[in-house]
C-alpha cells in the first residue's frame, strides 16, 4: 500500500484508477461543499443574503455536467481520462462557489439609483478554492488521498471559472482558460457556462431569473418591503427587467459563438467532436430566450414580478 501510494505521487495518478478510499474522500469533499453552500446562502434570515443562483442547486449541475463532459472525452479514447480524472472535476466542481463574498454596487439610473451585488469575482474563486485544498489536506492526515496535482488541478480548474465579459460577443467568458489548461479544467470551467448548450431552454430561463433576483438587490428589497412602489419607480424596474429578458437571447448566441474557441485546444479530433454534441440546445435556449422576453413585454409590473420569481 505504502509502495502503491509512492508511486502514484510521484506519477502525479497518470493513468491511476482510483480507489474506493479515493472515492468515499471525494463524495465527503462534495457533501462539504454542498453544506458550505446551503449553511451560508440559503434560507439565511437576510433575505439579500440568500443567493437564487450561486447556491446548491447551480453546484449540482456544474458536477453533472463536468461529469458528462469527461465521460464524453473518455468514451472517445479512454487514455485521455481515466475514472480518478472524473473524480477530481467532480470535486473541483462542487467547491468552485463556495465563496460568493460582495458588495453593494450602487449606480445611476436615469432619475433613480439602482443598487446591484458586486460580487468579488477572482478573489471568490481563489478562497473557494482555498476551501477545497484545505479539504483535501485534511483528508491527508491520517492516510494519502490526494497528490500534489491533484491539489494544483482543484485550484487550476476553479480558477479558470473566474467570469470576465467579452464585448464582442456580449457574453461571459473566462479569460483564465487557457491552451494548457488540462481536460479536468477545461470541463469545469466549461460546464460552469453550459445551461443554455446542454441543459436547454426551460433551465437557462429558470437560471437567468435567479441571476438577476440576486444581482439587482434594489427591486429585491421594494417588492419584498410590502410597501407601495411609485409608478415610475414600478416602470424604471420593468425597464430593466425587459431590457435584461431581452439580452438573454444574446448571451446564449455569444456563448455558442465561443464553443469553438474554447474547445479548440482539446486536441484529439473524436473528443473534441462528442464535447461539441453534447452543447446541441443552443438553439432552443435562444429561441425560447426571445418567447420569454416577447410574453414579457405586455405583462403589467405585478405581473412581471411574480414571472421574474419575486
Amino acid at each position: 500500500m505504502i509502495k502503491n501510494n509512492m508511486l502514484k505521487e510521484k506519477s502525479g495518478l497518470e493513468g491511476v484508477e482510483s480507489s474506493g478510499d479515493f472515492n468515499s474522500n471525494v463524495e465527503m469533499g462534495i457533501g462539504e461543499a454542498m453544506d458550505l453552500l446551503k449553511k451560508r446562502y440559503e434560507g439565511q434570515p437576510e433575505e439579500e443574503n440568500n443567493l437564487p443562483f450561486h447556491n446548491s442547486e447551480h453546484t449540482l449541475g456544474v458536477i453533472r455536467r463536468t461529469e458528462k463532459i469527461l465521460k464524453a472525452i473518455q468514451a472517445a479514447d479512454q487514455n485521455l481520462v481515466n475514472s480518478h480524472d472524473l473524480e477530481i472535476g467532480r470535486l473541483a466542481s462542487a467547491f468552485h462557489d463556495t465563496v460568493q463574498e460582495w458588495e453593494k454596487n450602487t449606480i445611476n439610473d436615469g432619475n433613480f439609483e439602482k443598487v446591484l451585488r458586486k460580487r468579488f469575482a477572482g478573489n471568490n474563486e481563489t478562497a473557494s478554492s482555498n476551501e477545497a485544498v484545505a479539504f483535501m489536506v485534511r483528508a491527508n492526515e491520517n492516510e494519502f488521498v490526494f497528490s500534489d496535482n491533484d491539489k494544483k488541478t482543484v485550484q487550476r480548474a476553479i480558477n479558470a471559472t473566474v467570469p470576465g465579459w467579452d464585448m464582442e460577443n456580449k457574453t461571459i467568458k473566462q479569460p483564465n482558460l487557457q491552451d494548457n489548461n488540462s481536460l479536468v479544467e477545461r470541463a469545469v470551467a466549461l460546464s460552469d457556462l453550459a445551461t443554455a448548450g446542454m441543459d436547454g431552454p426551460e433551465k437557462f430561463v429558470k437560471e437567468g431569473k435567479a441571476l438577476f433576483r440576486e444581482e439587482n438587490l434594489d427591486i429585491l428589497e421594494a417588492v419584498r418591503s410590502g410597501e407601495d412602489i411609485p409608478k415610475d419607480k414600478q416602470e424604471s424596474f420593468k425597464k430593466r427587467i425587459l431590457g435584461y429578458l431581452k439580452s438573454q437571447a444574446n448571451f446564449a448566441k455569444g456563448r455558442q459563438a465561443r464553443l469553438e474557441e474554447e474547445i479548440q485546444p482539446i486536441r484529439h479530433e473524436e473528443a473534441r467532436e462528442a464535447v461539441a454534441k453534447l452543447f446541441s440546445r443552443f438553439e432552443d435556449s435562444i429561441q425560447k430566450s426571445k418567447e420569454v422576453a416577447d410574453e414579457a413585454e405586455g405583462m403589467t409590473f405585478e405581473e412581471l414580478v411574480e414571472y421574474m420569481g419575486y
